[in-house]
C-alpha cells in the first residue's frame, strides 16, 4: 500500500519551500520504507491502492482537492502550512465574520478555507507551536487532533564548500538572499535599499516575478554594483549550496516565515542568519540568529549589521543536525502516522 502527497495546482511551476518541504520529506520516508506517490491531477486513480492522502498548504489553492479526496473516502492528513501576523483572538473574529459572510451566499476567505480543512482532516500537522497555537485559538481546531513536525533540511548542507562560487563570481563573505523577488510577503525591497545604504557586497539569488514590485527590486539593483543578481538556481543547485557556504551573513526579511527553508540550509553550510521574527523562526533558531521587525526599514539595517559583525561559530550547525534534518522530521511524521492507525 502506497500513500498519497498533494498539493497547490501551480507548486511545481512556482517552486519554493513547499515544494522543496513536499520533495523532501517523500523522499525521506521512501528511504525509510514507506511508499510514497506525488499527486497527479490527470491520472485516473484507484483510491483504495493508497493508506491516505496528505495534503500540504490549507487554502483556495488547495480547497477542492483535499474536500473532494476526503468525500471519497480517504483518510486525510493536512499540513496547513499556516500563519496570521494577527492575534488568536482577532483571528477568531475574522473566521467567524468569514462564516456569516458565507452564509449569506458566496463570500469565501482564505481563513475560512484553512479552517475547513482542517476540520475536515483527520490529522494535522503543523511546523510550529506558534502554529498551533493561532490554529487552536484563532481558527478553533481541537489540539487533539493536530501535531507538530518541524520542517528540515538535507543534511548534506553541513559539506558545502565555498570554493565553486568564489570561482564563477569572484566573491566572497557577502550578504546573501535565497528566494522569489517581487513577492510582497518576502519584502526584498527594504532590504534592497538597506544594502545600498550600507554598501556592503550583496548576492540576491531567485526568480524575478513579472509585476512592478520585480521591476523595481531589479531597477535599484542593477543601479547598486555592490549588489549583485542571479535570477534563479535549482534548489540541488551545486552553485546555491556553495553559495551558502561562500556567504557570511544570510537574510530573510520577510513578513513572516515558517521557518523558511533556505535559512536552515544556510545555516548548516555555516552562514550567520538574521532572519524575521515572525512565522516560528525563533522555534527553530533560537540563540542562534538575529531577529528583526520586517515593517521597520532600521530594524533591517541594525539587525544586518549586528550578524555582520558576529564571528561566525559552529553551534548553529551543530543545532540544525541534531533537529532539523528531513530524516528527523520523517522520523516523527511516521511515528504519528503509526499511532493514529494509518501505517498499520
Amino acid at each position: 500500500m502506497k500513500v498519497l502527497f498533494g498539493s497547490f495546482s501551480a507548486i511545481t511551476v512556482l517552486g519554493g519551500g513547499v515544494e522543496r518541504q513536499v520533495s523532501s520529506l517523500a523522499k525521506a520516508l521512501t528511504e525509510k520504507g514507506v511508499r510514497v506517490e506525488l499527486f497527479d491531477s490527470w491520472k485516473k486513480y484507484n483510491l483504495k491502492e493508497y493508506r491516505f492522502f496528505h495534503l500540504f498548504g490549507a487554502n483556495v489553492g488547495t480547497y477542492h482537492l483535499g474536500r473532494a479526496l476526503k468525500n471519497l473516502g480517504m483518510k486525510l492528513i493536512v499540513t496547513p502550512i499556516f500563519y496570521s501576523r494577527s492575534s488568536p483572538k482577532s483571528l477568531k473574529f475574522k473566521v467567524n465574520c468569514a462564516v456569516y459572510l458565507r452564509k449569506l451566499g458566496g463570500f469565501w476567505t482564505e481563513h475560512f478555507f484553512c479552517r475547513e480543512l482542517c476540520e475536515l482532516a483527520d490529522i494535522v500537522i503543523v511546523n510550529t507551536a506558534a502554529e498551533l497555537k493561532l490554529m487552536k485559538q484563532g481558527l478553533e481546531i481541537p489540539e487533539s487532533k493536530m501535531h507538530i513536525v518541524p520542517n528540515g533540511v538535507d543534511k548534506h548542507f553541513v559539506e558545502a564548500s565555498p570554493e565553486l562560487f568564489i570561482k564563477e563570481y569572484g566573491i566572497k563573505d557577502f550578504v546573501l538572499y535565497v528566494g522569489h523577488i517581487g513577492s510582497g510577503r518576502k519584502n526584498v525591497l527594504p532590504l534592497i535599499k538597506v544594502l545600498r545604504q550600507i554598501g556592503v557586497n550583496a548576492v540576491l539569488i531567485g526568480p524575478v516575478l513579472d509585476n512592478a514590485y520585480g521591476k523595481e527590486c531589479v531597477k535599484i539593483i542593477s543601479e547598486t554594483p555592490s549588489i549583485k543578481l542571479i535570477p534563479g538556481l535549482a534548489a540541488d543547485s551545486p552553485i546555491l549550496k556553495s553559495a551558502y557556504a561562500a556567504c557570511d551573513t544570510f537574510i530573510l526579511p520577510s513578513f513572516y516565515e515558517t521557518p523558511g527553508l533556505a535559512a536552515l540550509e544556510a545555516g548548516l553550510a555555516g552562514a550567520k542568519i538574521c532572519i524575521t521574527k515572525y512565522g516560528g523562526t525563533t522555534e527553530y533558531f533560537g540563540e542562534h540568529a538575529t531577529y528583526i521587525e520586517p515593517q521597520n526599514e532600521k530594524s533591517i539595517q541594525s539587525g544586518l549589521l549586528e550578524t555582520i559583525s558576529k564571528q561566525k561559530t559552529p553551534a548553529l550547525r551543530y543545532h540544525i543536525l541534531e533537529n532539523f534534518t528531513w530524516e528527523k522530521c520523517a522520523e516523527k511524521l511516521i511515528n504519528i502516522y503509526q499511532q493514529s492507525g494509518l501505517l498499520q
